[in-house]
Formats: C-alpha cells, sequence, structure tokens
C-alpha cells in the first residue's frame, strides 16, 4: 500500500468542498471528489489541485440515490489506493415550511443531507479498519443545526441529528483509532452574495456580515484548514465534537435591533398561506 495520504471529499465541485479540497492537496493529499450536476466546477476543482502536483478523481454520483455514496467511496479507493480523510459534505439547503412540506421533499433532504453521510462514513471507515490507518472522517453540518429558524424544520434538523450521529459514530470508530467529527460552518462565501435589502418595516440592516461578532462572512478555505489541521496528529486526541467555523454568528442569539421580522418574513407566510388555499386539500 501506498504511503501517499489520499482524501475523499463529497459535493467537491463548489463552494465549502471544493475549498477543502484545495487545501487538502496543498497539505500533500491525493484527492478523490463527487459533484452531481456540476461538471465544470469538478474540473475546475481537478486543475486547482493537480496544478499543485496532487492526483485528482471526479465522480459524478446523485447521493440521494440509494447506494449511490458507497459507490463512489468504492470508486475513490480504488483510484487512490487508500483513504486516510473522508469528508462528507454534498447536501443542498432548501426550506420548507412544515404546512407546506411534500413526502418526496423530506426523502429527498434526508437521503442527501443524512443517510448519504453515513453510509460514506461506513464505506471509508470499512476501508480504513482493513487497512489499518487512523484515519478521520469528517461530516460537515451547520450553524443551523444549533438554532431554530423557520422554514428549517428538515435541513437544521437533519444537520442536528448528524451533530448527535457522530457522537456514536465516534465511540464505534475508537476502537480502530478512526476520528469522527463534524464541522459547522456559519455565514460562508460560497458564491457572490448580494446586499440584503433594507425594509422600514421590519429595519433589516443592508449587509448581513454587520451583524456577525466578527463582521466577516466566513471563507470555504477557512474551513478546508481546520480539517487540515485536525486531520493531523496535531489533533490526534480530538474526536466526537462539533465545531462551529460561525465568526460568533449565533452566540447572541436573535439580534434586538433587527426585531422578529427578521426571523419570520410576512412574505413567507403569505406565501404558505396561498399554497394552502391553493392546494383545496381541507
Amino acid at each position: 500500500m501506498s504511503e501517499q495520504k489520499c482524501a475523499v471529499i463529497t459535493g467537491g465541485s463548489s463552494g465549502i468542498g471544493q475549498g477543502i479540497a484545495i487545501v487538502l492537496a496543498e497539505h500533500g493529499y491525493d484527492i478523490g471528489i463527487t459533484y452531481g450536476n456540476n461538471e465544470d466546477g469538478a474540473n475546475k476543482t481537478k486543475e486547482a489541485v493537480e496544478a499543485l502536483g496532487r492526483r485528482c478523481f471526479a465522480y459524478k454520483a446523485m447521493l440521494q440515490e440509494p447506494d449511490a455514496a458507497e459507490a463512489a467511496v468504492e470508486k475513490a479507493y480504488g483510484d487512490l489506493g487508500r483513504i486516510d480523510v473522508m469528508v462528507n459534505n454534498a447536501g443542498k439547503t432548501v426550506h420548507h415550511s412544515v404546512l407546506t412540506i411534500t413526502s418526496e421533499e423530506i426523502d429527498f433532504l434526508y437521503s442527501l443531507n443524512f443517510k448519504s453521510y453515513i453510509l460514506g462514513a461506513k464505506a471509508a471507515a470499512r476501508y480504513m479498519v482493513k487497512d489499518n490507518i487512523k484515519g478521520c472522517i469528517f461530516f460537515i453540518s451547520s450553524s443551523r443545526s444549533q438554532i431554530a429558524h423557520p422554514e428549517d424544520l428538515i435541513y437544521g434538523g437533519l444537520k442536528a441529528a448528524i451533530n448527535r450521529a457522530c457522537e456514536s459514530i465516534a465511540l464505534d470508530f475508537s476502537p480502530y483509532s478512526i476520528r469522527a467529527i463534524t464541522i459547522a460552518p456559519g455565514a460562508t462565501t460560497v458564491r457572490e452574495r448580494r446586499p440584503r435589502p433594507a425594509a422600514p418595516d421590519w429595519g433589516a440592516p443592508p449587509n448581513f456580515a454587520d451583524t456577525i461578532p466578527l463582521k466577516r462572512y466566513g471563507t470555504p478555505r477557512e474551513n478546508g484548514e481546520l480539517i487540515a489541521f485536525l486531520a493531523s496528529e496535531k489533533c490526534s486526541y480530538i474526536t466526537g465534537v462539533t465545531i462551529r467555523v460561525d465568526g460568533g454568528l449565533i452566540l447572541p442569539g436573535l439580534p434586538e435591533h433587527w426585531g422578529q421580522g427578521v426571523w419570520l418574513n410576512p412574505e413567507w407566510t403569505q406565501r404558505h398561506y396561498d399554497k394552502i388555499i391553493e392546494e383545496e386539500t381541507w
């Protein structure tokens, strides 16, 4: 077996996953990534990794489908030859009200944002056990797992479930010296952000970053640097924890100067009301 360290990142074609892949390559890892429909983004990640002198393999995988996560890890292992770090990152942020969410939407988010994480971790850990690698498996959660938002019962709820699941997974892995850690990003710049429009009736500030204690958005690179550090021997005694990367975003709770309107936008309420009436399911 090669001594070259290797990492697999799901959802590595953009945003946080892309940042993690590039940073790990800078730290000497060969890389395998999955992508859903963003082939151009996957190619950009591959080019960036290879420009650093590292190998990179990209796999199209619709991870909400049965067995897709395990199949992707199997392909990556076959190409890389080993897995030292597994980052379960691929997911989708979708906002729903309990009044209007459908069974199909619940199944999709559960399969992508929770089930694929567990099965990806399972597949990677089995290879680590087989090869006697003291690896590290990461789950990308969200600061939304620790504070409630409207229209967030499924996405935020599943992220909270990942935090808790990681604790049990860490215990399951501990006899093999494999560690499990959850990273919970907050407001992170994964694409160009538009200023939040001012609204006289609820007084929202024009720039959301102004409400973050550190006065800025986070970056994908910062999440990647944290994962590279946690995966190193310097952190070999850390497992089963959730580490928030949010610039202090949720520490103050609801900013008083915004008022309740920031969290309970009347437009959301009206939209769900209209949908309920249109469905005529009484």
